[in-house]
């Protein structure tokens, strides 16, 4: 699958408010979708390869321009959308609770999904669209729920001077950075950890200047916002997945014809395997972070059972706030123990990796 090019990011806010085309007129429809990472992100590999999928299945109907790395980060995006400032964009799940939606919670409850082939059960089946469901009806039939897609798996991220995040000890107290967001907050707080809300453009200078201890991350964000530069220690556990939803504003849908709807409805339906895709084939990644200064940390197997133990407190605080939350946990859980044993995750270069085997 082909990198995203370089495309221009978002502009100002005359930029953001410019309507897209989206009268077909002569047949032809031009959108726009927005997301905050680079192109080059996993997120922009899949953003990619739906729009070429969307301009194929239409006849080249209707053209997506990219918006990467959108201004001001996930929640302005989602009240853009929602708005109609711009007409598609895939935003983080985690902070739907800005506008007072928690149908994807439990995508990210503490330690629940923690491996990719789980995951994808997850969000391309009924359980993924019973929660873009919830969410369009959250968000008063504003916009179209199309896909969940996966961001890679996250992990905890600390500075060289605060040292790895590999035990409940080290967590305790930490300043971890967050996104805006109550579910995450929630997660991280049952960890014993602090969490400050800073929205991704920031996250570097924080980590520079010690505002934040570290943070939770995938190692494609580690990579695409060059944090090897400001953090060193990568611990090796995962905490959650990170999925955004891929929405359309309901005006600018409703304005395409029957057959342009299909065409966009059936490349959605391949996005959630294309993110997962992404992430479960070979890759050079953690060698490259290797190369620039990363250490990974293997976690014993006794502070991991102490974090999920503690995570736990968090899934039933989630629950406990939202009865649906607490059946979509059931429900994941329940595929979770029908599967068999974690497939193995990718091999970490030797000369990078620290602590037990």
């Amino acid at each position: 699958m082909a990198l995203a090019v370089g495309l221009a990011a978002c502009g100002d806010d005359d930029d953001n408010g410019d309507s897209g085309d989206t009268t077909g007129g002569d047949g032809q429809v031009t959108l726009r979708l927005g997301y905050v990472t680079p192109a080059a992100h996993p997120y922009g590999i899949a953003v990619d390869a739906f729009v070429g999928e969307v301009a194929e299945q239409s006849g080249g109907e209707i053209e997506i321009t990219t918006l990467p790395s959108y201004q001001g980060g996930d929640v302005p995006l989602l009240a853009d959308v929602k708005g109609g400032a711009v007409e598609m964009a895939t935003v983080s799940t985690a902070t739907f609770d800005s506008q007072g939606v928690r149908s994807f919670d439990a995508l990210q409850a503490p330690f629940l999904i923690t491996r990719y082939d789980l995951e994808r059960e997850v969000i391309k089946g009924d359980i993924g669209r019973a929660m873009l469901d919830s969410m369009e009806e959250g968000l008063d039939g504003d916009v179209v729920g199309l896909a969940i897609h996966e961001g890679g798996l996250r992990k905890p991220l600390a500075t060289a001077d605060k040292g790895p995040l590999d035990s409940l000890d080290a967590f305790d107290g930490a300043k971890l950075r967050s996104v805006e967001s109550a579910v995450l907050r929630t997660g991280l707080e049952a960890l014993g950890a602090d969490p400050t809300p800073i929205p991704i453009p920031d996250v570097y200078g924080a980590l520079q200047n010690g505002t934040v201890d570290g943070m939770e991350a995938n190692l494609g964000l580690i990579q695409t916002f060059m944090f090897y530069e400001v953090s060193k220690f990568v611990s090796n556990i995962n905490f959650w997945p990170f999925p955004t939803a891929l929405v359309m504003n309901k005006d600018a849908y409703d304005q395409l014809s029957d057959d342009q709807q299909q065409a966009i409805r059936d490349a959605a339906d391949n996005v959630p395997d294309i993110s997962i895709d992404i992430f479960t084939g070979p890759s050079e990644l953690p060698q490259t972070l290797c190369d620039e200064g990363i250490t990974f940390v293997n976690v014993s197997d006794a502070n991991a059972a102490a974090l999920e133990e503690a995570g736990q407190t968090a899934i039933e605080e989630l629950a406990e706030a939202n009865p649906e939350t607490g059946e979509f946990v059931d429900q994941i859980q329940e595929i979770k123990d029908g599967l068999g044993p974690a497939p193995a995750g990718p091999d970490l270069p030797a000369e990078c990796t620290q602590g037990p085997n």
